[in-house]
């Protein structure tokens, strides 16, 4: 004969004083690979060279070769002020937002520091890890860093992604991450 349900019990959910939890040195954040601020860099330059041309080509080619019925040159300076500023915006960005990246692997969770306009802090407990990867590119390859990706149950994606590190690194990030969800 089935047990009968017991009644439904309260399972206490006490309030957490703020107080008493540990703050994160943010100076122990450990800087991620300059090679990978080098590759920012390159990306950068290259963005703003290609959206630049993308922008000019086709203003130069109708003053040049129009048939004269070319829009205003209010239109081209409204753009070109548009590009302008989202090319400083991205510019600062990455020049603000170097110095503002990190990680943190700490005894129970690894952290992930980004952004200056916008600052984002990952933190993922080794408990919720699923598995992990070290992803290279071409330019990692050329320029000697990867990034670290660790994927938490139930995600669809990687939940936290750390770009910039030495190879070395990263594998022991994992080595470490493998023996403590199976050590």
């Amino acid at each position: 004969m089935p047990q009968p349900t017991p009644p439904f019990q309260a399972i206490p959910n006490d309030m957490v004083h703020l107080e008493g939890l540990p703050s994160l040195a943010e100076d122990a954040l450990a800087s991620l690979e300059p090679s990978y601020g080098r590759a920012r860099g390159l990306v950068f330059a290259i963005g703003t060279l290609g959206s630049g041309m993308a922008w000019l080509a086709p203003m130069v080619a109708l003053t040049f070769w129009g048939d004269g019925d070319h829009p205003p040159l209010g239109v081209w300076l409204g753009l070109g002020t548009a590009w302008v500023v989202l090319m400083s915006l991205w510019g600062l960005e990455e020049w603000k937002g170097w110095p503002v990246r990190g990680y943190l692997v700490r005894e129970h969770d690894v952290i992930y520091r980004s952004g200056w306009w916008s600052r984002s802090w990952t933190a993922v407990p080794f408990s919720r890890i699923q598995h992990s990867e070290i992803q290279q590119g071409p330019l990692g390859r050329w320029l000697g860093y990867c990034s670290l990706k660790l994927f938490t149950a139930g995600g669809s994606g990687a939940n936290l992604e750390i770009p910039g590190l030495h190879p070395e690194t990263a594998k022991n990030i994992r080595l470490l991450l493998e023996n403590q969800n199976h050590g």
